[in-house]
């Protein structure tokens, strides 16, 4: 257990700082991509970066 601990521990210590939403200043229609997504029959990480571009407000 305390190996999982350290395993843990030292992961959180490399993790970056979280973003906050505010930060974000790009807006995206996630409504739109995850309904075109659905509409291919894939998931949206499986979008190209060209395809989840134009979902970018």
């Amino acid at each position: 257990m305390t190996g999982q601990m350290t395993k843990y521990k030292e992961s959180l210590r490399h993790m970056p700082e979280p973003i906050m939403l505010s930060q974000i200043q790009k807006k995206v229609d996630l409504r739109g991509l995850m309904n075109y997504a659905k509409e291919k029959g894939i998931k949206v990480t499986q979008l190209t970066n060209e395809e989840k571009n134009r979902f970018l407000l």
